[in-house]
């Protein structure tokens, strides 16, 4: 009799764990499944270009952003390098805000005034990379700006649904220089160091942010 009762459980024991496997298994593959059906795509509302720019011989920086972006060409993708690639964008250089009054109108007129086209911004996503991690990467946009058009390298992040892009520019390379001159010029002594010497450098960082939006089925 105790046989037959051990035997019992035993089989019991054996089935319940078999069925538990089998509901593990499942799961695992409805929840793969679920997370391959997701589509990316970016968010045309929820993205904006900071940049900043740097003064004195010491090479501070002076922070501003452009308050409209215009995309264009967003589809939706599985991956997120896909639903990147082919972006398009344009930015008014005059949507400017550098958090200074008084220092908007002379970038506005004496910079970008000096520029083809009012300095006015646009370019494509030409490549994106994720690097294994799933929140690091790499790509290349191609800007055009005052005539001039020019691969600019890329490394960006991607986190809780938020795109990060960072690079930097010379504006030397898109035949900006004698703009940046202008505008030293007009403010030599906003630009003068302890040395005596007025410095506006060409370099740019910018940092582009957007929200990706994730749609799953």
């Amino acid at each position: 009799m105790k046989l037959r009762i051990n035997s019992f459980y035993s089989k019991s024991f054996a089935t319940l764990t078999l069925t538990v496997f089998a509901l593990s298994g499942s799961l695992r593959f409805n929840s793969l499944s679920a997370q391959g059906s997701c589509t990316y795509s970016v968010s045309q509302d929820a993205t904006s270009l900071d940049w900043k720019a740097f003064k004195f011989t010491e090479k501070t920086g002076v922070g501003g952003k452009f308050t409209k972006v215009s995309i264009s060409g967003a589809k939706s993708s599985a991956n997120i390098p896909d639903a990147l690639k082919g972006l398009k964008f344009s930015i008014d250089s005059l949507d400017l805000d550098s958090a200074n009054p008084e220092r908007d109108p002379k970038i506005k007129g004496t910079f970008f005034g000096n520029l083809k086209a009012n300095g006015k911004i646009s370019g494509s996503v030409s490549s994106a990379k994720l690097e294994a991690d799933g929140k690091s990467g790499s790509g290349i946009v191609k800007l055009t700006w005052n005539g001039v058009t020019k691969d600019l390298p890329l490394q960006f992040t991607f986190e809780n649904g938020v795109i990060e892009a960072k690079g930097s520019l010379d504006v030397n390379d898109w035949k900006g220089g004698k703009a940046l001159a202008a505008l030293n010029a007009a403010c030599s002594e906003l630009h003068k160091s302890k040395d005596g010497k007025s410095v506006l450098w060409p370099n740019v960082d910018i940092v582009i942010k957007s929200t990706l939006k994730k749609d799953c089925k």
